[in-house]
């Protein structure tokens, strides 16, 4: 059986359940519990949120003393660091699967009928719940986009020119 790529996800970092200690919060990225882990569906992953692995996963990456305070030092081989840097993101990158009956938090819109819980901006549902909105929020993402293009090939075909970070989701169980 072919696995749908809606039930792929990506985590740059550890794949386990970690405490979040901004549980509590208010913000729009605030975790929805206490405890899990953030993911992207690898279709729709925001390649921009990886530059803040280094503030909220420092012990993940161990980026080396040398590449830390480039201010102060004028001998970095920038090239050396990119490289570096590449070979270590690329060293935490975890794709994983998960069925159509499993839950996942996200930030989309579905029924009320369909939410098993909710939390600020957050709401839980079945993955299979989560990917019927995953598709009209594409659609809505890429028809918006078009309205304001006159030329259709330049629209992203995913989700238009629209920034993508509202499609983050978080596990809150061990995923593999």
């Amino acid at each position: 059986m072919k696995t749908d790529i809606d039930n792929t996800f990506i985590r740059y970092g550890r794949l386990h359940i970690t405490k979040q200690k901004a549980y509590g919060t208010d913000s729009f990225h605030a975790p929805p519990a206490s405890k899990g882990f953030y993911a992207m569906p690898i279709r729709f992953q925001e390649l921009f949120l990886i530059g803040s692995i280094e503030k909220t996963q420092p012990d993940v990456l161990n980026i080396p003393k040398k590449y830390q305070d480039t201010n102060n030092n004028s001998d970095i081989d920038y090239d050396a660091k990119y490289q570096d840097y590449r070979k270590r993101i690329k060293s935490i990158i975890h794709k994983f699967i998960v069925k159509n009956d499993e839950f996942i938090w996200h930030h989309l819109d579905v029924k009320r009928n369909l939410v098993v819980n909710e939390h600020n901006d957050w709401v839980k549902t079945t993955v299979y719940d989560w990917k019927v909105a995953l598709a009209k929020e594409s659609l809505k993402l890429r028809t918006n986009s078009m309205s304001h293009n006159k030329n259709l090939q330049e629209v992203n075909k995913k989700s238009g020119f629209y920034s993508k970070d509202h499609f983050e989701v978080f596990f809150d169980y061990k995923v593999c």
